[in-house]
C-alpha cells in the first residue's frame, strides 16, 4: 500500500512553521539571558564591582546586540572606568537603536562636555533640544539643566553653572545631579556649611558613589569641617569601593 504523500506546498509551510518557532524560541532564549546578564552588570556596577559587571554586560550585549540599554550601561561603566573610547561608541550605538532614549541622549551629552572638549558645544546643544522638547517636561528637563551646569562648570563659568543648577532644583527639588553639583560648586567656593547640606540632600535622595563620598571627604577637610563626618565617609569609601581611585587616593600618605 502506497503511503500518502504531503502536498510540496503543504510540506514547505510545515517546514517554514517550525523553522520560525525555533527562531522564536531563540530569540526568546536570547532576550532572556541578555535581561538577566543585563540586571546583574547593573548591579555589579552600582556596587563598585566593575570587572564582573563589565563581564555581564558583555555578555548580555554577546546575546542580544540591539539592547539600548545594556548599550547605555556599559557606557556609563566604560566612562567610569576611564575607557572613553568604547564609552562613546556603546553611547552612540544605544542612541541609534533608539532614537527618544532620553536617558542615553542626557548621558552622551553629559560625556561630550566632561570627556570631550573639544565637543562640548555639541554636549551642550543636546541638552538644549532636550529642554525644548515638550515630551521632557519635568524630572528630564531637570537633569538636562543639572547638565548643561556641568558643561558651563567646565568652562569656568560657575555664576552660570549655579543659575542652570538653581533651575533644575525649581523643576525638581529632589533631583540628585544637581545637588550634588551645587555641593561640589559650594565646596570650590568655601562655603562649608552650604555643600554639607546640599551633599546630605543628595545623599538622601541616592546611593553614595566613590565620588560623592570623596567630596564628603573634601568637604569635611576644610578648615570647619567635621572630622567625624570625614572618618565616616572615609571608612564608606573604603569599605564600599575599595578598588575605586577616590580609595586609592585616600590610602596614599599625605
Amino acid at each position: 500500500m502506497r503511503r500518502p504523500t504531503i502536498p510540496m506546498p503543504l510540506l514547505l509551510s510545515l517546514t517554514l512553521w517550525l523553522a520560525a518557532c525555533a527562531n522564536t524560541q531563540e530569540q526568546e532564549f536570547n532576550r532572556n539571558v541578555a535581561e538577566a546578564n543585563f540586571k546583574l552588570g547593573v548591579g555589579y556596577m552600582q556596587s563598585g564591582h566593575y570587572d564582573v559587571a563589565t563581564e555581564k554586560l558583555l555578555k548580555a550585549l554577546q546575546y542580544e546586540d540591539d539592547y539600548p540599554e545594556a548599550h547605555n550601561a556599559i557606557a556609563v561603566l566604560y566612562e567610569e572606568i576611564r575607557e572613553y573610547g568604547p564609552a562613546d561608541e556603546h553611547y552612540r550605538r544605544a542612541i541609534d537603536l533608539k532614537p527618544d532614549y532620553t536617558l542615553a541622549r542626557l548621558n552622551y551629552a553629559r560625556f561630550l562636555c566632561l570627556r570631550e572638549p573639544a565637543r562640548a558645544a555639541e554636549g551642550e546643544n543636546e541638552f538644549q533640544k532636550i529642554i525644548a522638547d515638550p515630551n521632557n517636561a519635568g524630572a528630564n528637563a531637570a537633569e538636562a539643566y543639572a547638565g548643561l551646569a556641568i558643561c558651563t562648570r567646565q568652562r569656568n563659568d560657575p555664576v552660570q553653572a549655579e543659575t542652570w543648577l538653581r533651575q533644575a532644583l525649581e523643576i525638581n527639588p529632589n533631583n540628585a545631579s544637581a545637588l550634588f553639583e551645587l555641593a561640589r560648586l559650594s565646596q570650590t567656593q568655601n562655603k562649608t556649611l552650604q555643600a554639607r547640606a546640599f551633599l546630605q540632600r543628595y545623599h538622601s535622595q541616592s546611593r553614595p558613589t566613590a565620588q560623592s563620598l570623596w567630596l564628603g571627604i573634601t568637604i569635611e577637610s576644610s578648615q570647619d569641617g567635621d572630622p567625624l563626618l570625614r572618618r565616616d565617609y572615609s571608612a564608606l569609601l573604603i569599605a564600599q569601593y575599595p578598588n575605586s581611585e577616590e580609595a586609592r587616593r585616600l590610602k596614599q600618605p599625605e
